[in-house]
C-alpha cells in the first residue's frame, strides 16, 4: 500500500495550524495561572506593607483637620492624601462613607502603548487590582473611612505578559522554523548530489526523504541518473563493438583481398593450363568480389546507423530515374529465382534526393529479400503517390528458418537512417508469415 503524497506547501499549512493553536493554548494556559502568579509575588516578595502605610497615615491625621473649610486645612489634606507612591491609590470617606478627597496612583496616568499588545496586557492586569482594603482614621476633627487600594503587582504583571508572549510565540514559530530549516538542509544534500552527478559520479543514488515535492525531485533526479548511467554504459558497449567491427572486418578483408590478388596475377600471367582452369579462378575472382562488397556493404551501414549528424547531398532527381534505379535491382532478383509483382502507378514528379544514399537504400532491401524471403512465393512492389507523398510497398513470404540465419539488424537500421534524413518515414510489419516494408517519401 503507497503512503499518499502531502504536497509541501500543504504540510506548511497544516504545520501553522497545529502551531498556531499550540500557541492558543499554551496564551491560555499562562493567562488562566495568572493568579497564581500574583500569589507567587505575593508569597516571596512582599510589594506593599499595608501596617507600615496605615501607622504613618495615622500618626500624620491627627493634626489634620477633615471636615474644616479653611483653605490650609485643605491643602494639608491633600498633601497628606499624596503621601503614596506611584502604585497605590487612596480615598478618604466620611463616616457615612461619602466622599472627600482622593489621589490615585500616577501609574494610572502612563500613555496607552501598541493598542493591540495593550488590549492583550491589560487582560492579564484585570486581578492586580484585587489588594484593596478599608481602615477608620481618627482625625484632627473626627473620624474618617480610608480606602487604599494597591496596584503594586503591575510592576510584575508586564513581565509575566510578556514572557506568555513570548512562549507562545516560540510555540507558533520554532515548529515551523525546524521544519524549513529541515528542508533547506535536505535541498542542499540534494544540490550536492547532483553537482556530484554533473561531474560524472552517476553510481551514488539520490537520497529520497518524506513524500512531497522533494522527494518526487529526487525520485526523478534518480531515475535520470539511472537512465544516463545505462545510456553511458551502452554507448561503451556501442564503442567496443564498433571498434571489434572495424578491426573484424579489417581482418576478413585481407583474406578475401589477398585471395583475389593471387587470382588475378596467376590469370595476368596466364598462369593456367587450359580454360576450364581459367574460368576456375575467373569464378574465385567474382566470389572474393562478392565477398569484398559484402563486407564493405556492412561497413557501411554500420558506419550509417551510427553516424550522429548524417546530412545528405540532395539534388534534383525525377522519379523515373529512382524507379528505374529500383527495377534494375528487381532485375537481379529475378535472376536470382525470384518472381517479382509489380504495380506501379505514379506521374512524373521531381524529388530531392542524395541518389548514392538511395542506392544503398535499395541494395540493402534486395539483399534482405535475397536473404529472408521465399523465392517460391513472389515479392510484391508497389509505387503510388498518395497523400502528397511517394509510396513504397515491398511484401514477402519469409523463410521458415530465419533463426538459422545470422543477422544484426543493423540493414533496416541504415534504412531507416536513410529515410530519417531526406524527412520520409518507415513503417515496418513484422507478421509470423509475411514481410511487409512501407517508405514514403516527400516530393516538391
Amino acid at each position: 500500500m503507497t503512503k499518499r503524497n502531502l504536497s509541501l506547501s500543504m504540510k506548511i499549512v497544516l504545520l501553522l495550524l497545529s502551531s498556531a493553536i499550540l500557541a492558543i493554548l499554551c496564551y491560555a494556559f499562562f493567562r488562566n495561572n495568572v493568579t497564581d502568579f500574583y500569589t507567587f509575588i505575593e508569597t516571596v516578595e512582599k510589594p506593599f506593607n499595608e501596617k507600615t502605610f496605615i501607622k504613618g497615615f495615622k500618626e500624620e491625621a491627627k493634626n489634620i483637620s477633615i471636615y474644616s473649610k479653611d483653605k490650609n486645612d485643605k491643602k494639608e489634606l491633600k498633601k497628606l492624601l499624596k503621601k503614596h507612591d506611584d502604585y497605590t491609590n487612596i480615598l478618604l470617606c466620611n463616616e457615612k462613607e461619602l466622599y472627600i478627597d482622593g489621589s490615585l496612583g500616577k501609574i494610572l496616568d502612563e500613555p496607552v502603548g501598541f493598542t493591540p499588545l495593550y488590549i492583550l496586557k491589560s487582560d492579564f492586569e484585570q486581578y492586580a487590582f484585587n489588594n484593596f482594603f478599608r481602615e477608620t482614621i481618627t482625625f484632627k476633627d473626627g473620624e474618617g473611612i480610608v480606602y487604599v487600594s494597591s496596584m503594586h503587582l503591575l510592576k510584575y504583571i508586564k513581565y509575566y505578559f510578556y514572557c506568555a508572549l513570548f512562549v507562545s510565540l516560540l510555540v507558533f514559530f520554532l515548529p515551523t522554523f525546524i521544519f524549513i530549516r529541515k528542508k533547506v538542509k535536505y535541498i542542499n544534500i540534494l544540490k550536492e548530489e547532483v553537482l556530484n552527478m554533473s561531474q560524472g559520479d552517476l553510481n551514488h543514488p539520490m537520497t529520497i526523504k518524506s513524500h512531497d515535492e522533494l522527494s518526487i525531485l529526487a525520485r526523478e533526479v534518480d531515475i535520470l541518473r539511472t537512465t544516463l548511467d545505462s545510456n553511458y554504459q551502452n554507448e561503451s558497449k556501442i564503442k567496443e563493438a564498433h571498434q571489434e567491427l572495424i578491426t573484424s572486418l579489417s581482418h576478413d578483408l585481407r583474406t578475401p583481398l589477398t585471395t583475389l590478388r593471387g587470382y588475378l596475377d596467376i590469370l595476368s600471367l596466364h598462369c593456367y593450363k587450359d580454360e576450364k582452369q581459367m574460368d576456375h579462378y575467373l569464378k574465385g575472382c567474382i566470389e572474393k568480389t562478392e565477398q569484398i562488397k559484402d563486407l564493405s556493404n556492412k561497413t557501411f551501414e554500420y558506419a550509417l546507423v551510427f553516424e550522429q549528424d548524417l546530412l545528405p547531398q540532395l539534388e534534383t532527381i525525377q522519379s523515373e530515374q529512382f524507379i528505374y534505379y529500383l527495377q534494375e535491382n528487381l532485375e537481379y532478383l529475378e535472376l536470382e529465382g525470384f518472381r517479382i509483382e509489380k504495380e506501379i502507378d505514379i506521374c512524373s514528379v521531381d524529388l530531392q534526393l542524395d541518389l548514392s544514399m538511395m542506392k544503398r537504400m535499395i541494395n540493402n532491401i534486395c539483399s534482405n529479400i535475397l536473404k529472408y524471403a521465399k523465392k517460391d512465393k513472389p515479392i510484391y512492389l508497389e509505387i503510388s503517390i498518395k497523400q502528397g507523398k511517394i509510396k513504397i510497398v515491398f511484401e514477402n513470404e519469409k523463410k521458415r528458418d530465419l533463426q538459422k540465419i545470422e543477422s544484426n539488424k543493423i540493414g533496416l537500421k541504415s534504412v531507416q537512417k536513410i529515410i530519417e534524413t531526406h524527412h520520409g518515414q518507415l513503417f515496418i510489419q513484422d507478421l509470423p508469415e509475411t514481410f511487409v516494408l512501407i517508405i514514403t517519401l516527400p516530393y516538391n
